[in-house]
């Protein structure tokens, strides 16, 4: 099977029931776009935007978003692959599909082998063509460089990741730097993240909930509305700077003075943070809930709520404020608005919060690969 569970947040499926269920149906979801777009053909840079359709698996409203990647002249199905910003890579599950191609020693070259991809798979690294799924046709990024992955990881599992985070400086194996398969079509360094309203994305039904309305957008030139930051630099994961956090009306005080990130994951559940001055962590706060799985040992002195809070990021110039108040959701999929902890196991051993993927319910993403600058844009209400 394929493995693509993101570091920066739990994982959505835990279990192997769950797994089944989503398996089948993205199976055929995969069929039907690849169907589709072969039909046409390989999109011109001509056009201002290219739509590629994103389906999200949700469950307890933590959820992941899925993309739809194969490479010119495959009869295989597509490769699903988890479309993860805590990821600065591509990392696809089978060098074997590739190598078997027809036009594999033209089309695609060999930069190393022997490698351990992230999540340590022993991988070659390639520079070619990858293809995705896109309305109209099909989206080809011709000189990619990422991870194919010729064998499973210690835990018996094969990845599959399409990075979309930007950082700087770009990992690198050796001198060969790996970057977001995005960055290398510089004819669309506008990527835009658009997630389905909440209230469709989120299920109240105990099992995992697939929705296809979602889309990654690709543009020629910056879309209007947008404020734009710089992204930090010689940070690990793409984040901003976290300024101020409000839970209710009240201001908090964090994060006070210590250096911090606000890591931007485009998956997961509620905003979370480490906290080791004790702005938040140990408060009484309203709407107080029960604390979710994954904030057992190895994090520590966790606390939960649904209240609405008001989040403040930004960079060395401006900041941008937002709120996330669930009230106008369904009762039924509200889920947790903050998770805070004295240290965080997700936080990787970074002071600061992750934004969670509910941010993204709440606003817009914008990545500019050219420039290293991350864009936010309302989108409150985030309901139908």
């Amino acid at each position: 099977m394929s493995y693509s569970a993101p570091r920066l947040h739990p994982p959505v499926l835990r279990l192997q029931e769950h797994r089944n269920r989503v398996a089948f149906e993205m199976t055929t979801i995969a069929d039907a776009r690849m169907r589709d777009a072969l039909s046409r053909t390989i999109l011109p840079a001509i056009a201002p935007s290219i739509i590629i359709p994103l389906t999200t698996v949700s469950l307890q409203t933590n959820f992941d978003a899925k993309i739809h990647v194969t490479y010119p002249g495959s009869r295989d199905p597509a490769a699903e692959l988890t479309v993860d910003s805590g990821n600065t890579s591509l990392i696809v599950p089978s060098y074997a599909a590739i190598a078997k191609l027809e036009n594999f020693a033209q089309a695609y070259q060999v930069l190393a082998t022997g490698q351990s991809e992230p999540w340590g798979c022993p991988a070659n690294i390639l520079r070619g063509p990858i293809q995705i799924p896109a309305q109209g046709g099909i989206y080809q990024i011709s000189n990619c460089v990422f991870y194919a992955c010729t064998g499973p990881n210690a835990a018996g599992n094969l990845t599959a990741n399409f990075g979309t985070g930007w950082v700087s400086p770009w990992p690198a194996v050796g001198d060969l730097p790996l970057q977001s398969p995005l960055s290398y079509d510089p004819n669309y360094p506008f990527a835009e993240f658009d997630y389905a309203p909440a209230d469709q994305l989120f299920s109240a039904a105990s099992q995992p909930h697939v929705n296809q309305n979602s889309a990654l957008t690709l543009f020629k030139a910056m879309p209007s509305g947008y404020q734009t930051f710089d992204i930090m630099r010689g940070v690990p994961w793409m984040s901003l700077t976290p300024r101020a956090l409000s839970i209710g009306d009240a201001a908090t005080g964090w994060p006070g003075a210590r250096p911090s990130i606000a890591m931007i994951d485009t998956g997961g559940g509620p905003v979370f943070l480490s906290d080791p001055d004790g702005f938040v962590y140990g408060g009484t706060w309203p709407d107080p809930a029960t604390n979710p799985w994954w904030t057992q040992p190895p994090s520590v002195a966790c606390q939960s709520t649904y209240d609405k809070i008001t989040v403040t990021v930004g960079d060395d110039n401006a900041s941008y404020a937002y709120t996330i108040d669930t009230s106008a959701l369904p009762q039924a999929v509200r889920g947790l608005t903050l998770v805070m902890c004295e240290q965080c196991a997700y936080m990787m051993g970074q002071d600061g919060m992750n934004v969670g993927g509910i941010s993204a319910l709440f606003n817009y993403i914008l990545i500019d690969y050219a420039a290293g600058k991350l864009g936010l844009r309302s989108k409150t209400p985030p309901v139908a």
